[in-house]
Parts: structure tokens; sequence; C-alpha cells
């Protein structure tokens, strides 16, 4: 059933991202009016980008999702062909993540994950398959897997593990091999615990040119694997005093920032932190964009974000409910958890209760790649809850 029916369609999930998209645009504005020509002025830009995710999130509406499920195969490999595209190309701070184009860069990770998250349901969904067996679990961490491994040699290390929480959220709910899942997910507890237990005691040339007297008790050879950005953010998690000059900086700053606003903030365009350049203009807009609207409009601002993006999960939650057929009930699962997860991390990073990543705020951080690709997940959660069962 192609076509758009007004009736059927979730208007709270509609207005819901107009209000989040109209707040973005007015504190990106708001992170680098004192600076433009730092940044640019990137709040037209945002909106612009807007304007052309919400185009394709109506395209998307407009057809019905079933169509994905016989394509997925096809979108799967073109996002993966664009995963391996992004090694054509000159490296960009220190990583392969974008594809230039006329007017802006493409970012294949984000699409990657929509892809995976549809591969991932068509092949669950289809009638014939056996949860309980091993092959499929095998299928599954294969499909997620080629990805998974392409992101993380850009390197992007935090879009990667994404796919990590998404997936096991629906392979729990179909039921595939959930003991294996649990020790999976132990397991993986286990080893983030040694790495960063390694990271926070491995040597440097500091403590190399230490007497052994001096030296810490615990020192352990370097971290293999890692990029030193890396292991600077786990660094500057584990231990209060490590860098506060450099890497610790954005997180000591956006702390200030969160905590200054108090209960109403400080009022629109009067955030020092931001204003006065110790929260990095050239971050403000991106990753820290809820740094800039907490101390601006303090903790009711902050909690009137989190609850526009607690209706929205909500709404993907609910279409995910009432979907039709398994594979629209998985795809949009897929995509609820996908966006818990940006939000829960990219929130957590600036209160420090979790490292910093470059995972962004959806809908609210400045970037076209991630706002576009946004619109499109939410516009196939649309397709579903616009083609849902009526009860």
């Amino acid at each position: 059933m192609n076509g758009i029916h007004l009736k059927r369609l979730d208007w709270t999930m509609l207005c819901t991202i107009f209000a989040l998209v109209g707040l973005s645009v007015a504190f990106i504005y708001s992170a680098q009016f004192k600076s433009p020509e730092a940044v640019g002025n990137n709040w037209y830009k945002q909106l612009a980008f807007a304007g052309l995710g919400l185009g394709a999130y109506f395209i998307i509406v407009f057809y019905d999702y079933k169509v994905l499920s016989t394509l997925s195969w096809w979108i799967y490999a073109g996002a993966i062909f664009l995963l391996l595209l992004v090694f054509a190309f000159p490296k960009v701070a220190g990583a392969h993540r974008w594809i230039p184009l006329p007017g802006f860069t493409l970012q294949p990770s984000e699409i990657a994950k929509i892809a995976a998250v549809i591969k991932l349901s068509d092949y669950l969904s289809a009638p014939d398959r056996d949860t309980d067996e091993w092959k499929t679990f095998f299928h599954c961490a294969a499909i997620v897997g080629l990805p998974f491994l392409l992101i993380l040699i850009e390197p992007d290390l935090s879009t990667s593990l994404m796919l990590a929480p998404i997936t096991l959220a629906i392979l729990l709910y179909m039921g595939v091999q959930r003991k294996l899942l649990i020790a999976g997910v132990a397991s993986v507890l286990l080893f983030a615990g040694v790495v960063c237990f390694w990271v926070a005691h491995e040597t440097t040339p500091e403590i190399e040119a230490m007497a052994k007297a001096d030296r810490p008790k615990i020192v352990l050879p370097e971290m293999p694997f890692m990029e030193e950005y890396q292991k600077g953010r786990i660094k500057v998690f584990v231990t209060k005093d490590h860098d506060l000059a450099d890497a610790g900086w954005n997180k000591l700053q956006s702390q200030i920032a969160v905590g200054s606003g108090g209960l109403r903030g400080k009022g629109y365009l009067q955030g020092t932190q931001n204003i006065l350049g110790f929260l990095p203009r050239t971050v403000a807009p991106t990753d820290f964009i809820f740094c800039v609207i907490a101390e601006e409009t303090g903790f009711m601002g902050g909690m009137l974000i989190i609850s526009l993006y607690a209706v929205l999960l909500g709404r993907c939650m609910r279409a995910s409910i009432r979907a039709r057929d398994e594979f629209g009930r998985l795809m949009t699962l897929g995509i609820g958890v996908m966006l818990f997860c940006h939000v829960f991390v990219n929130i957590a990073m600036t209160i420090g209760i979790l490292p910093i990543t470059g995972l962004p705020l959806p809908l609210m951080s400045y970037g076209g790649s991630f706002m576009v690709s946004t619109m499109i997940a939410l516009g196939l959660v649309q397709s579903v809850y616009h083609r849902r069962r009526i009860r």
C-alpha cells in the first residue's frame, strides 16, 4: 500500500521531530554566533540538512516499507561498498570516515547502521528461520560483523560499537541463542574492564624517566591496537587528574557548562562557557550541543530535551508493537535501540558518566549525514506505523 493517509500518521512523532529540529537550529546558532568566522554559520546549513532529511522522511513514508525486505541485500551491499569507498580518499583528522561530495561530506557509517538493521530484520523475519540453530546466530554475527569491522578500522570505535546493542536487542527478542548472548555480553564487559585497567596503568615516557623507586606500583606495557586519542579518552574517564589541559579539557568544560546552568539557565545566547570559548566552538554545535542547551536553559531545559527524546523513543516502541509483520517489528525495534543508545551515550558523556566519544545527539547535533540518516530511520518507523495493524 503506497501513499500517505494523514489520519494514519503518528502526528505525535512528527511534532516531536519538528520540535527537536527547531531547538537544534536555535542552539547551533547560539553555539557559534559570537564567532561565525571560526566555525561558519552552521545553523542555516543545519536547517538545509533538516529540510533534505524531511524530504527523504516523507518519501519513505509514502512507500510501503515491505519493499525494503526484497531489496535488503542490495541496500546492505550498497552500504558495504560505501564503507570500502572511504579508503579511496585521503584521511581527514587521521581517519577514513567521509566521502567528499559537492557541498557536503557523506559519512557512510551512518547509512551502514540502518542497512545492517534492515538486513538483520529481513533475515530473522523469514518464516522458515529457525532461531534455535547455531547457524542462525553465526549468520547474524556475519551480517553485523562486516560493517562493524569496516567502521572499526576507519577508525571509528564509538560508531562501530553502536551495532552491538542493536544486534543484542533484536537477537534477544527473537530468542536466538540467549545463553550464548548473555555469556557474550559478560565477556565483553569483562574485556572492557581489562582494557580500562590496562590503559590506566600503561607505561608512559614520563614513567620510564622516573627512578624505579618513584614509579607506580603497577606499570603495564603500552596498550597495542588503540589510537592515542582513544586511550586518552579512557584515561580521562578513569583518572580524575589526567591531561586536564588537553584530552580532558572538553570533559571538564562540558561538566562545568551543564552544572553552571542551575535550574533555569543563564538565558539564551548567554552561556559563558560557550561564548568565552572554554567549551571549544568546534565541538559545541556537534557532540556537545547538550552542554550549550543545559547551560543556557538549565535543568528545566535539559529535562525538556530528555522528555522529547522519551516521547520519540516511546513512539518507536509503539510502532514496533503495532507493526503488522515481524520484519517491521524488528526494524523499528532496532532503530529505537539505536536512537536510545545515541541519546544516552551523548548526554552521559557530557556529564561525566561515560568516556568522551564522538557520538552525536540525534536531530540536535550539527551534521548533514547524521541528520539525514536519522530522518531516514524515523521515516522507516513512521512507514511501519502508517501501515500498522488496526485493532
